[in-house]
């Protein structure tokens, strides 16, 4: 892949996550349609590792995934 094509790919990924994070949540009204509503979307924190320890790079956990 031609390193141009790879820049911009990664630009425009960068672009489409800070877009998703900018806009509204969605939600569904009673009659199953979905809506955008007022409240704002909120990022997942940096410094929270979401991660199970057992499942961390390193540590077996013995679960075949």
């Amino acid at each position: 892949m031609d390193e141009n094509k790879k820049l911009s790919l990664q630009v425009e990924v960068a672009r489409c996550y800070e877009r998703f994070w900018d806009k509204n949540q969605l939600s569904i009204d009673s009659k199953g349609k979905v809506f955008r509503t007022t409240i704002p979307r909120e990022r997942p924190s940096q410094e929270v590792d979401f991660r199970n320890g057992k499942t961390k790079k390193g540590e077996k956990s013995g679960k075949v995934y």
